[in-house]
């Protein structure tokens, strides 16, 4: 019997051993996806690319995990290449275009098909010589919100083309966050976390990002202190806190946030993976992927602590690589690479730490007290919800008036992290907050002591 139950936890620990150093494997090859394909996957076996060479719209489908590609329709289409793409299911598909051959910028246009690309439709145009669609990326906690993001239409440093949908991507209404003098933006670095912190990474000047804690009432430059000026990857976690940045020539450094993106600090993640980056963080947990082209090991380096510590992932010998999505599903994460030459690489990995915030379904209805308390002039407010429901937060005086709405839209089961700002025009005293959803309701008291 003893030697039973070694062999037994010796068979185990070899098993979740190599399952968690799980890596990167060879799936398959795709011809014709040009210089900068990006990737898109929505589900364990169901994955796409949006690329072609110049002036040739091309989108290919696997639904086996990569080994086999389907070249979709183009009717509907225009007549240039795709640089971002973003699917719902082997259906339902977003992609956008350069606005001219070799994505030189014009009047750029973004696309949808319903039918698995037999036919497209147009949902809307930059307009302007400059327009560039970067990304067309959706919200993994409320899906029905999303953001396309265009370099503004008018040159670098005027306006930018946002528009954003609220159902799913059915209808779009066209937002034109302010331009930032010299600055464009880049290709693939959209990050949306819900219908309020969302942004993207610019093209020019120092190392910067672009991005709104408040669902675009206002815009905020974070200051990256990074080299380079190209931010080709930007990822936050699901807690809206900790971020990761990295530019085109930045690494084995990128910048790290744990205010929301009010500073940043450089980590240097090591020496083994370098070249053109992208960043993507698994909601819910603390699990971060960067890529690279080059590397000796490997061109994906992870970690599992938000981005303190990183260790190097084996990719096949594929290098190369121009953009990664990812896809998780419980405690299983499915990642898909595509390299500029159409090699796409695969990993099924395991979530080994979660994050606080959504790590699992509550069983209850919850409201915590803030913290800290007594603040000045943010603090943090954290409630859960078994059931998804429509949510509201609100603040209110000692007299029983709303002085600020934190949250007031439908939400997912799962817990929440908000912060709350007390605006210039509110004094000292104490407060009181409210969360209500299906038909609970809580309050607790606050104080502002400035």
């Amino acid at each position: 019997m003893a030697l039973k139950k070694l062999l037994f936890f010796t068979v185990l620990t070899f098993f979740l051993s190599n399952f968690a150093l799980t890596q990167w494997q060879f799936v398959g090859f795709q011809t014709g996806v040009g210089s900068f394909p990006s990737i898109s996957v929505s589900g364990p076996n169901t994955v796409a690319i949006g690329g072609g060479p110049n002036g040739q719209p091309k989108v290919y489908l696997s639904i086996n995990g990569g080994v086999n590609w389907t070249t979709l329709g183009t009717t509907g289409l225009g007549t240039l290449e795709f640089y971002c793409i973003w699917m719902k299911d082997a259906n339902t598909i977003f992609t956008g275009d350069g606005g001219a051959v070799g994505g030189a910028g014009g009047n750029a246009s973004y696309y949808k098909t319903t039918d698995g690309g037999a036919t497209w439709t147009v949902l809307g145009s930059t307009g302007g010589s400059a327009g560039f669609i970067n990304g067309i990326v959706f919200s993994k906690t409320n899906p029905m919100f999303g953001v396309t993001e265009s370099d503004p239409p008018l040159g670098a440093g005027q306006p930018y083309y946002l528009p954003i949908t609220t159902d799913g991507g059915v209808t779009w209404t066209v937002t034109n966050p302010p331009g930032v003098s010299g600055a464009a933006s880049a290709q693939n670095s959209i990050v949306v976390i819900d219908d309020q912190w969302y942004g993207f990474g610019m093209n020019a000047g120092a190392s910067r990002v672009y991005y709104t804690s408040n669902g675009g009432s206002t815009w905020n430059v974070g200051n990256l202190g990074i080299a380079g000026s190209f931010i080709s990857g930007f990822a936050m976690s699901t807690d809206k806190l900790r971020g990761i940045a990295i530019s085109n020539t930045s690494l084995p450094n990128v910048a790290r946030t744990t205010n929301g993106g009010q500073t940043w600090t450089s980590v240097n993640t090591g020496g083994d993976v370098t070249g053109y980056g992208t960043v993507k963080w698994i909601e819910g947990t603390d699990i971060v992927y960067i890529s690279g082209e080059t590397g000796a090991s490997g061109v994906v380096k992870k970690s599992t602590d938000g981005g303190v510590t990183w260790s190097t992932m084996t990719t096949g010998g594929i290098t190369g690589l121009t953009h990664m999505e990812f896809f998780k599903d419980g405690n299983t994460i499915y990642g898909y690479a595509v390299a500029g030459d159409g090699s796409v690489i695969k990993l099924v990995d395991m979530v080994t730490s979660l994050n606080p915030v959504n790590s699992e379904i509550p069983t209850e209805f919850k409201l915590q007290q803030n913290f800290p308390n007594p603040f000045n002039p943010v603090t943090t407010i954290n409630f859960s919800i078994p059931k998804s429901s429509h949510v509201t937060l609100k603040v209110f005086n000692s007299i029983g008036q709303e002085v600020a709405s934190i949250v007031n839209k439908y939400l997912p089961a799962g817990n929440y992290s908000e912060q709350f700002a007390a605006t210039s025009n509110l004094t000292s005293g104490v407060y009181f907050y409210k969360l209500t959803a299906d038909g609970f309701s809580d309050t607790k008291k606050l104080m502002l002591v400035k």
